[in-house]
């Protein structure tokens, strides 16, 4: 995985790759911004990721609505935490690229 010193470099490179859609973080859902439409939990997945300082720059793929966007995710400065929905499809990232990594050794 590359390693990027800022958010503008790890934006830029998400867009060369068709990653052009916006999204932010409503309580369980993702908000398209483009679109003004909800995407549940379900419905998209995080296929990578970056942090950067106080940011992590997501880059999702939303399966139903056939698109690829970003959500930059700031969590509060005095806690580490970041959504619970963030947390587990970071957590089905890591599995899957466990599992990849697994069949090929």
């Amino acid at each position: 995985m590359k390693i990027y010193s800022n958010t503008a470099d790890v934006i830029y490179d998400l867009h060369k790759q068709g990653f052009t859609n916006d999204f932010c973080i409503v309580g369980n859902d993702l908000l398209w911004i483009q679109e003004n439409l909800f995407i549940r939990m379900g419905e998209f997945v995080i296929v990578e990721y970056h942090r950067i300082e106080e940011s992590i720059v997501f880059g999702i793929i939303a399966l139903h609505h056939n698109i690829k966007g970003i959500l930059l995710n700031r969590p509060k400065s005095n806690s580490k935490n970041i959504s619970p929905v963030l947390v587990k499809k970071l957590n089905e990232l890591n599995n899957l690229q466990a599992l990849t990594q697994k069949n090929f050794d």
